[in-house]
């Protein structure tokens, strides 16, 4: 490992140390990029390929080769649209050379020839070249920066590359750096080079030189094969590898590992000591796809310990998977097996192709190897599987529809995965919707969003010009809109598809701040639900369920006699669950007229707070609702739910045999002359979703009627003005909120009443 003073891009790096070089030869060397989308130093998804061919002749570059099939036309617009720029392996720099196109006729296309794109390098370009610091770069329409790119490197056997993230750590870490590296392999010699940037932790050499090839296959950690030599920057959060120093001889094992797709590489440093920047080995020429598993991810979540990773490796029409699984808390149900299925995030579907899978003897974990894992796409699976529509699924004995799933998606710096549900809406409201959605993050702050949703209660509403959008909020709050998502609504509008092609967004500093810390959730409006029918918190896709809470209080099967001062406090209490992601919890505690809790009457998200708290008079007032008279008694069941926003654990549930007293209210008294100072019952009560409000001054005066939920938060305010002495009636339109149970208030005059209503959509 090696220190440059002073390092505020690789190209100084690369400019300092050309001058190390000898001198170009007179000796013809060739050098050959292969093309793909992967290769960008912000990778992206492309069906496009290429090859190009540069030999070189003492100081004279002559480059030829070809490319195809890119997404929309060459951007003829930016110098040509191809060119030779510096940079290594992972990092982008300045045009050099802009390479002559002869265009295809649809300008997807084309090819250089020769004699057009001839250039005369000085001696330090020379040994740029010769440091692998040339790539091409060809820019299309869709793809500005750059749709297709490879690095300019000597001839070999074999080329590979490794796209470096957070996200290929196991487990993985949260982290916006990234990187990628070259790989040549000539007979039994491998050479390495490239670069990373952005570490959130110094560079940590004191873990056995701090960055080294392992060998395991995606999934899995394994032991230090080789260890890679780094040229740092200053700060130690940037480096490059330079071929020079990172020459390795491989025994025949290395040599199969490296064929098997089982080699990867490791940066460790001080914020990550396990690795903060992995990636596996993979041939250049891919188009490469990750799919991260997990119980979070599938439909209905399972909760599970397992996980894993799988690597997707499209060569035309040719698809290879490789990667591993651990920890299945059921036996792998071979019957079933394991599969890649057709279906974006949040739905299930059918199966496209069968995986193989090498399962262990405890048959709880298996690997997937590249020669076993070789099929054919057809045209439809290749474009389901490039427009995100494709997961990878691994069925247990216990899970027989699947423990754990991974959305398949292209190479990022972070993935995200939130599923969406009614009872993450801030407050909670009961529905049958459902719904998923995968956010991937890019190395220059842009994201794209995939997922969907079905079952909606109603139509889907457009608030704020969309039916969805991304907040920024925690999982105990609303918060603003930061995006408004563009959904692709069913034939009833009852369900949608988020098309990540119509959904890429460009993050602020700070919304990619907030995006790391799980700041940001995804909210679905419908008609029945103004303020939100399905909402999801959007965390780092490798997720696991909470531990479930568990009730102190009250006791179970408790007599409890509502009897006494309106005012007197009841709650509920239990121990706070546990994150193994460290993600924050809130609690939603739920009062329930029957056991499989079908008829919730109390719904209610409390935030971090570990007790429920109400009174005897909201109490009473939800009896009275219930139709049960003073004097009688029902039996109530109340639980818990500890959520991250995304997957959620509930408790043992507890009942309470209930007696309804006599509650007196000491909000009903006043001065002054009682006929004249009163507040009705709203009708219709239950409503849906307007109700009228009636009440009565004894003088005339300032008055507001409030209303707020369960927990005593303000929700809306009817009216506050000022009214005339007498009888007054206003209307109330509950659009905005949901199902439950309110209560609104009239102030007047020193003076104040309460009343409760039940909203029912």
């Amino acid at each position: 490992m090696k220190t440059l003073k002073q390092l505020p891009s690789f190209l100084t790096a690369l400019c300092l140390l050309m001058f190390g070089f000898t001198s170009f030869s007179n000796a013809q060397t060739v050098f050959e990029a292969q093309l793909s989308g992967s290769n960008e130093a912000t990778p992206i998804t492309s069906t496009a390929s290429g090859s190009v061919t540069a030999t070189l002749n003492g100081n004279e570059l002559v480059v030829e080769g070809s490319f195809d099939n890119l997404s929309s036309a060459i951007a003829t617009e930016i110098a040509g649209g191809a060119h030779i720029h510096t940079g290594m392996a992972g990092e982008s720099g300045a045009v050099l050379f802009p390479l002559t196109i002869n265009a295809d006729g649809d300008s997807q296309g084309g090819a250089f020839v020769g004699s057009e794109n001839t250039f005369t390098l000085t001696s330090g370009q020379v040994d740029t070249l010769m440091m692998r610091g040339l790539y091409i770069n060809i820019h299309s329409e869709n793809y500005a920066a750059g749709e297709l790119r490879g690095q300019l490197v000597p001839e070999a056997d074999a080329y590979y590359r490794s796209n470096l993230s957070g996200a290929f750590e196991v487990p993985a870490a949260k982290t916006m750096a990234s990187g990628s590296l070259v790989f040549e392999l000539v007979e039994d010699s491998l050479f390495v080079s490239g670069s990373f940037s952005d570490l959130e932790g110094d560079f940590d050499a004191t873990v056995a030189g701090g960055s080294h090839l392992h060998i395991a296959p995606a999934g899995s950690n394994g032991s230090i094969a080789l260890t890679l030599d780094a040229e740092l920057a200053t700060d130690n959060r940037s480096g490059v590898y330079l071929a020079s120093d990172n020459r390795f001889e491989l025994t025949a094992k290395q040599k199969t590992a490296l064929m098997n797709r089982s080699f990867y590489t490791n940066i460790h440093t001080t914020a990550y000591a396990g690795g903060e920047l992995r990636g596996q080995v993979v041939p250049v020429a891919s188009t490469t796809f990750f799919a991260q598993l997990s119980g979070s991810a599938e439909v209905p979540s399972a909760t599970t310990d397992a996980a894993g990773s799988a690597v997707l490796e499209v060569h035309n029409d040719t698809l290879i998977v490789t990667g591993s699984f651990a920890g299945l808390e059921s036996s792998f149900n071979a019957q079933v097996g394991s599969h890649l299925h057709v279906g974006h995030a949040g739905e299930n579907g059918g199966v496209a192709i069968t995986l193989d899978a090498d399962v262990n003897t405890e048959l709880t974990a298996a690997t997937y190897s590249a020669t076993n894992n070789e099929y054919t796409l057809t045209a439809e699976q290749k474009t389901a599987l490039f427009a995100r529509n494709m997961y990878v699924n691994v069925h247990s004995v216990e899970n027989p529809a699947g423990e754990i799933r991974g959305q398949v998606m292209g190479d990022a710096a972070a993935y995200f995965h939130t599923n969406l549900s009614g009872v993450h809406e801030v407050q909670p409201i009961m529905s049958d919707a459902f719904g998923a959605a995968a956010v991937e993050y890019m190395s220059n702050g842009n994201i794209m969003v995939s997922g969907g949703f079905e079952g909606l209660s109603s139509s889907a509403i457009e608030i704020a010009g969309t039916s969805g959008h991304l907040h920024s909020g925690s999982v105990d709050a609303n918060g603003g809109v930061a995006f408004g998502l563009d959904i692709t609504l069913s034939e009833n509008d009852t369900a949608g598809t988020i098309i990540p092609s119509d959904n890429m967004f460009s993050l602020s500093s700070e919304q990619q701040t907030t995006l790391f810390e799980e700041g940001i959730y995804v909210n679905v409006h419908s008609e029945n639900f103004n303020g939100g029918e399905l909402r999801g918190q959007v965390l780092f896709s490798s997720n696991f369920t909470p531990s479930a809470p568990m009730l102190t209080g009250p006791a179970d099967d408790v007599t409890l006699s509502l009897d006494g001062e309106a005012s007197t406090a009841f709650e509920a209490t239990w121990e706070a669950a546990t994150d193994s992601n460290g993600n924050e919890l809130a609690y939603i505690w739920q009062l329930s007229t029957d056991a499989a809790f079908s008829n919730v009457v109390v719904n209610a998200n409390v935030g971090a707070s570990t007790t429920f708290e109400t009174t005897f008079g909201a109490l009473d007032t939800l009896l009275a609702d219930l139709g049960i008279d003073v004097g009688a008694s029902t039996t109530v069941y109340h639980r818990v739910i500890a959520t991250d926003g995304s997957d959620e654990a509930t408790s043992e549930p507890r009942s309470a045999n209930v007696e309804r007293g006599t509650v007196t209210s000491n909000e009903d008294t006043f001065s002054g002359t009682p006929e004249q100072f009163e507040l009705g019952q709203n009708y219709p009560n239950p409503f849906n979703p307007t109700t009228s409000i009636n009440f009565s001054l004894a003088e005339a005066g300032q008055a507001s009627l409030t209303v707020y939920n369960m927990l005593g938060q303000e929700v809306a305010v009817v009216a506050n003005e000022r009214f005339t002495a007498g009888e007054h009636s206003v209307n109330f339109d509950a659009s905005a909120l949901a199902s439950g149970i309110y209560i609104y208030r009239l102030q007047a005059n020193g003076q104040t009443l309460t009343k409760q209503m039940t909203l029912i959509k």
